[in-house]
């Protein structure tokens, strides 16, 4: 199955740092990850970006582009999913050198993403 990730291109996302509003390319957003109120958003180049907005807001608004909820506390651009490991605790995802844990209720949405 050929998934078209055509709707990321040229599209950006505004993020709200302490004083200033920064423009990402959404093509460049690898994951997003949160610890309370606080969100991580991880890059392609290996930055990270911390912005105190929840992730179900996220989940809002990058939905639109493919991106998907993992878990509980991770959305994932699937464009950059490397591979998926099957494990006796479920599925694990990789991205950019990292392992994300899928929960089993999301495991469905990235059987058509497995590379082989």
């Amino acid at each position: 199955m050929v998934i078209d990730f055509s709707k990321q291109t040229g599209k950006k996302l505004a993020i709200v740092e302490k004083r200033k509003t920064r423009l990402i390319d959404i093509e460049t957003i690898t994951y997003l990850e949160c610890d309370g109120y606080i969100t991580t958003i991880y890059l392609i180049n290996h930055e990270k970006i911390d912005v105190s907005k929840l992730l179900k807001q996220f989940e809002i608004e990058l939905s639109e582009y493919g991106f998907i909820r993992a878990n509980h506390k991770s959305i994932v651009n699937p464009r950059f999913i490397t591979g998926i490991l099957s494990t006796i605790c479920g599925k694990i995802i990789q991205i950019n050198n990292s392992e994300i844990k899928v929960s089993r209720r999301k495991a469905f949405l990235f059987k058509n993403y497995a590379r082989n």
